[in-house]
């Protein structure tokens, strides 16, 4: 028989987070003026007190629930000896069962208030301080209030546990179930926010995808494989430590070649409700330069990324290090400048693992803001600079090859998207506008260990002193003409400059390294039958493998999400 306890949880639940979510919105629109650490303090206070309050009614509706089903139980008993007819008990609860499904399908809801939510509903904190996402989920994650709590001290839970008499409190962690989900224990105030996202994919390509891109230093940028492959599978843990920081972990399974390897690709923890819009964080974590370059795979809207990464980041950049940003108090504009260290250990460094110092170094600035109810955009100027120190980057050119590069890399990039949906809804309808443009300046000093037979200089061969600007951009819009569906169109071009590297112009010809401008065109069509799952069927062509080399490309993807999944960023 249904247990009743899940049902009370659930509704209660509910009730506190229609409660909290229904209440931000009118306290946003009464007050303009800025919301001070104070105000904050006392939000929270409030917060706790309605969590206590609501754990309490759970807590006695619970002991009536299984006062009502010994009553019950007893009747059935004694109705069952007399006539057949006694199964009214069975009935009630069978109503009672019906009359609360709804409330435990919607009891998972994520309340981003502060508090700990009940019946399997998670709770976070900390503002990220972007403009409102129009994603294509709005209906589901729009108007998130995640402010930043402070001055709070960790929660008594002591006044809402039941006592050694009252009867076995099974709502609070129900046996797991495929309905439900599974439902963690608490681990200290907030249970961490725990998703595993599956990324697959099948491709047919007319050129091997693991040949070197012509006109460029190689920079170990991945290419998809032809055949079955299976992406990034991620498994990510989140979730606010206290009322100070919050931290994120993910583990990521790739293929490569025939293997599977496991990496951490990110883990970091930032802190909240620092004063004046100051935020914090530190560790592993992908840059937030460009505008792409912060976004995981699941977030792309695209099978693959644009050429501008591959070429001048050899994919994202992503580094372990430390990271200060601050938000400007502006009413009508988002404006957050930012600046980051790393230590600099893959592309475009060398290898500075257990070095003192750092030799990564990023400034980004970002501008955003409304236009009307129906409209967003949002822009980015960055600046990323690197050094090799004095431990040279070693490209592989062939099977025998290597072009070692001894210097440093300078990386300008201007990024600009535009997102349209009607009266700011984008659950059926909505357009956007985006583009990157990067300018890759290298100078210093190269090797080549074994030059090709037209070479002047015997192996290795030593260039002389050589500065190369590179450059490249793309542009892609994506439009939702229905409800679950998105049609989209991306233009790439990258531009190989005329530099020779500091070697002789027959050291190059028909190396990867001779100058080329190549180009791609994709167009795509994905279906989401859910914010948890997606099919993207991609076409492209592809001229990056030199003259000639044009690689027709065809790409099916799925992309399927498990657990907790937060709104995507702007």
């Amino acid at each position: 028989m249904f247990n009743l306890h899940y049902a009370a949880r659930a509704c209660a639940a509910l009730g506190f987070v229609a409660t909290v979510v229904f209440a931000a919105p009118v306290g946003a629109q009464t007050s303009s003026a800025p919301v001070t650490a104070s105000d904050l303090a006392k939000i929270q206070d409030s917060i706790q007190a309605m969590r206590v309050l609501y754990e309490e009614r759970i807590n006695s509706l619970e002991q009536k629930i299984n006062s009502l089903q010994q009553q019950n139980a007893q009747l059935a008993k004694q109705q069952a000896s007399t006539s057949t007819s006694a199964r009214a008990p069975s009935g009630v609860a069978s109503t009672a069962t019906a009359a609360t499904t709804g409330a435990t399908a919607t009891a998972g809801a994520t309340a981003t208030a502060g508090a700990t939510a009940t019946a399997g509903a998670t709770a976070t904190a900390g503002a990220t301080g972007t403009p409102a996402a129009l994603g294509r989920n709005v209906a589901s994650t729009s108007t998130t209030a995640s402010a930043p709590l402070t001055g709070s001290a960790p929660i008594d839970r002591s006044a809402s546990v039941a006592s050694a008499t009252s009867p076995p409190d099974l709502g609070r962690n129900p046996t797991p179930s495929l309905a439900r989900g599974i439902v963690l224990p608490k681990i200290g105030p907030i249970t961490p926010e725990i998703s595993v996202i599956i990324d697959g994919k099948y491709s047919a390509q007319s050129q091997n995808p693991e040949t070197l891109s012509r006109g460029f230093v190689p920079s170990g940028g991945e290419n998809i494989p032809r055949g079955f492959s299976l992406g990034e599978t991620e498994l990510a843990l989140a979730g606010t430590v206290d009322n100070l920081f919050r931290a994120e972990a993910r583990l990521v399974l790739a293929q490569n070649g025939q293997d599977f390897n496991v990496s951490m690709e990110e883990a970091f923890f930032e802190t909240l409700g620092l004063p004046v819009g100051l935020k914090a964080k530190a560790g592993k974590f992908r840059s937030t330069v460009g505008y792409l370059n912060n976004k995981h795979p699941h977030e792309w809207d695209f099978v693959d990324l644009p050429l501008v990464y591959k070429a001048f980041f050899g994919g994202q950049l992503n580094n372990t290090g430390a990271q200060f940003s601050w938000i400007a108090p502006l009413d009508d504009l988002y404006l957050r400048l930012g600046g980051e260290l790393g230590q600099g250990m893959t592309y475009p460094n060398g290898n500075n693992y257990n070095e003192n110092k750092p030799r990564l170094g990023t400034l980004f600035a970002k501008l955003g803001g409304d236009i009307g109810t129906e409209s967003s955009w949002l822009g980015g100027l960055s600046y990323v600079t690197s050094s090799t120190g004095n431990r040279a980057r070693t490209s592989v050119l062939n099977d025998t090859d290597t072009f070692d590069f001894t210097g440093s890399t300078g990386v300008v990039i201007a990024d600009f998207v535009y997102k349209w949906a009607p009266n700011g809804n984008a659950s059926r309808q909505s357009f956007k506008l985006q583009g990157e443009a990067f300018w890759n300046t290298q100078k210093g000093s190269a090797s080549i260990s074994s030059p090709n037979m037209f070479a002047t200089c015997a192996a290795p061969c030593f260039g002389n002193a050589y500065t190369n600007t590179q450059s490249g951009f793309y542009v892609q819009a994506i439009y939702q003409f229905m409800p679950n569906w998105r049609v989209g169109y991306r233009f790439d071009q990258l531009y190989g400059g005329n530099s020779s590297y500091g070697f002789s112009a027959d050291t190059l010809s028909g190396t990867a390294l001779e100058a080329f401008n190549p180009t791609r065109n994709s167009l795509m069509i994905d279906w989401a039958n859910s914010e948890y799952s997606m099919i993207r069927l991609q076409l492209a062509q592809d001229t990056m493998y030199g003259p000639g080399k044009t690689n027709n490309q065809v790409f099916l993807q799925y992309v399927m999400s498990l657990g907790a999944h937060g709104a995507h960023r702007f």
